[in-house]
């Protein structure tokens, strides 16, 4: 697993190399989408580019959604919606934190997750809607890998996925729209390992996850809203 996780990281700084991408001011408007794992990092987004003047910037949370049950929550139509209302330059995704469970595939078959079969379903849909998303006349899609988890089966499956979305974001149809974002360094004090809190500069314990091992807490999602904000808008 460690190798895999370096695999991930490596190509999450290539990809965040990429010329045009790090530091360069991006137009508005401004557009946030994902599960639960968007929903505190999604207002301390808004809150950042208001800081950095750029407007206007807003948000679609689907809580306990994702790319696995698509019966439940249509990601899909959602984000063809989405972008033809908002018309944004740039959206931040996160989507997958709910997404360790067994998925149908286009023949309608049940894929258990864990299985090959279902690393090639999941990789589509996470290609589809950047291509979804591309397609919509979105400049530039920052896409936000999984943060370490508490538990071990859901590292295993964070670093899982966030392989795929790094090999899906590498396609030469995405390359030059799609970035990966990795917040795994701003929440951990040890490459690969949750932590719950991290410590400021001040030597001040600043809880920055949730107790439940998987979402951030209010002050990591600002942490996170920050540096995104510093990296591609500042």
């Amino acid at each position: 697993m460690k190798n895999r996780f370096l695999v991930v990281a490596a190509a999450a700084c290539a990809l965040s190399l990429v010329p045009g991408w790090g530091c360069a001011a991006e137009k508005a408007p401004v557009l946030m989408i994902g599960d639960s794992m968007m929903r505190l990092l999604g207002i301390a987004m808004e809150k950042e580019l208001k800081s950095a003047g750029i407007q206007p910037a807003a948000t679609f949370t689907s809580l306990g959604s994702g790319l696995a049950r698509m019966d439940a929550f249509d990601w899909f139509a959602k984000v063809e919606a989405v972008t033809k209302e908002q018309r944004p330059a740039t959206v931040v995704v996160t989507l997958g934190a709910n997404d360790r469970q067994a998925l149908k595939d286009t023949t309608g078959r049940v894929v258990n997750f864990g299985t090959p079969e279902w690393d090639k379903e999941y990789a589509l849909r996470v290609g589809r809607i950047m291509d979804e998303l591309i397609a919509g006349g979105v400049n530039r899609v920052i896409w936000l890998l999984l943060p370490d988890m508490k538990d071990p089966a859901h590292q295993e499956y964070a670093v899982s996925v966030n392989a795929l979305y790094a090999r899906e974001a590498a396609a030469d149809s995405r390359k030059e729209k799609v970035v990966l974002f990795d917040m795994r360094p701003l929440l951990s004090r040890k490459p690969g390992t949750f932590s719950l809190y991290m410590m400021s500069s001040n030597g001040e314990a600043l809880t920055v996850r949730d107790a439940d091992g998987v979402h951030l807490s209010s002050v990591g999602a600002h942490r996170v809203a920050q540096a995104i904000v510093k990296t591609y808008w500042k």
